[in-house]
């Protein structure tokens, strides 16, 4: 932010990034960030937490060795809030909650494009089943990155705004953030809205929203179509 003011008031609001990850990315030799350049970024930000996600988990071959490095690493700050990948897809994502939970997770964060299932399939049903009983935070991510800028060994789906409009029904008030989505797909969203969403449970992400003006728009409106936005 240019505006000296801007930046003050995004200080004094003591913000969350809620779509922070640690990691290397497998294709981007100088796109990585360690515990300590996040720790460095809230002093700098006046941050007072970041969910936070660990790219090996997203990438590798399974879940549990980028979780395991996640708790391990976010454990040095109280600023970093956890939020555990997982695939329900995959077998055994029962007691990848369960050793989570034990550790020290905030929440779950799930990328659907990257692992191959639908967010209103039957697979993430049960898991935002498991977290409603746990009272778990659930974070999914709709595009992780413009599709313009993926490799092409590395094509991830991008989420579909009904599919997105049936995850907030589907979670009926339970605690759900929406990341990646154009601001024109959430007014999409909006228009499959039922009386029975609670929209008051739902935190929608402007970091993708299409540039700074955009954002300011959208942070100056009144009233709205529902739903909170950061």
């Amino acid at each position: 932010m240019r505006d000296g003011l801007s930046f003050e008031s995004f200080v004094n609001g003591r913000g969350v990034d809620v779509t922070a990850f640690i990691g290397q990315w497998p294709f981007r030799y100088w796109s990585q960030a360690s515990a300590e350049d996040l720790m460095m970024m809230a002093d700098r930000l006046g941050l007072v937490g970041l969910c936070v996600s660990h790219l090996a988990s997203v990438f590798g071959h399974d879940t549990r060795s980028g979780n395991e490095a996640l708790l391990a690493q976010a454990a040095a700050d109280e600023r970093l809030w956890p939020f555990v990948v997982l695939n329900p897809a995959e077998p055994g994502w029962e007691a990848e909650l369960d050793y989570a939970e034990r550790n020290g997770a905030r929440g779950v964060r799930l990328l659907p494009g990257y692992h191959g299932y639908a967010i209103n399939g039957q697979h993430a049903a049960e898991l935002i089943a498991a977290l409603r009983e746990r009272g778990l935070p659930l974070s999914v991510i709709a595009r992780l990155q413009d599709e313009r800028l993926q490799h092409p060994r590395y094509p991830a789906e991008t989420v579909p705004v009904h599919a997105i409009a049936e995850l907030i029904g589907t979670c009926g008030g339970h605690p759900l953030l929406i990341s990646g989505l154009r601001d024109y797909e959430w007014d999409a969203v909006m228009r499959f809205r039922t009386s029975d969403w609670r929209l008051d449970r739902v935190i929608f992400d402007l970091w993708y929203i299409n540039g700074p003006l955009a954002v300011i728009a959208q942070l100056c409106q009144r009233g709205g179509s529902g739903g909170i936005r950061l």
